[in-house]
């Protein structure tokens, strides 16, 4: 059976009047919550799951940084039969300074997940906050160096 590792990234237009509440997606629970500052460089371990926001990246003001996860089966119907959603995320960042939600970062975010579920065909989606939502597949490459 093909797998594959949803990633959702909060991808929306700068145009947008209101950034789009991820609880309403189906990101119902917090799983992380800091306050960056923006000299910090953060890398955090949860389980299976590594993030790593850079110094800069959501630009000059402390910003409260928020995962956000949500149930893989409600996204498996936008998944192609025979494949199986094994992680659902969504990111929240606020402007402590503004009080308004960054939509956009200065530097990219890394993510990382580990699964013995993730094999040489699996994939992860990134995903805008559209609904339904709009899908872009792209291919990954696992690491069996640790094997």
């Amino acid at each position: 059976m093909r797998t594959v590792l949803w990633m959702v990234g909060l991808v929306v237009g700068l145009a947008m009047a209101q950034a789009p509440d991820p609880t309403k997606f189906g990101f119902f629970e917090e799983k992380a919550s800091f306050i960056v500052q923006p000299w910090e460089y953060l890398r955090v371990g949860m389980g299976s799951l590594v993030l790593t926001v850079p110094s800069g990246a959501f630009g000059c003001d402390p910003a409260r940084f928020e995962l956000l996860s949500g149930d893989p089966k409600a996204w498996q119907e936008w998944v192609p039969k025979g494949q199986k959603v094994l992680l659902a995320f969504a990111f929240r960042v606020t402007d402590l300074k503004t009080n308004q939600r960054i939509l956009q970062f200065a530097q990219p975010l890394h993510v990382s997940f580990y699964s013995q579920a993730i094999g040489p065909q699996a994939q992860y989606l990134d995903v805008t906050f559209a609904n339904p939502p709009t899908v872009t597949p792209n291919s990954i490459k696992r690491d069996d160096s640790s094997d």
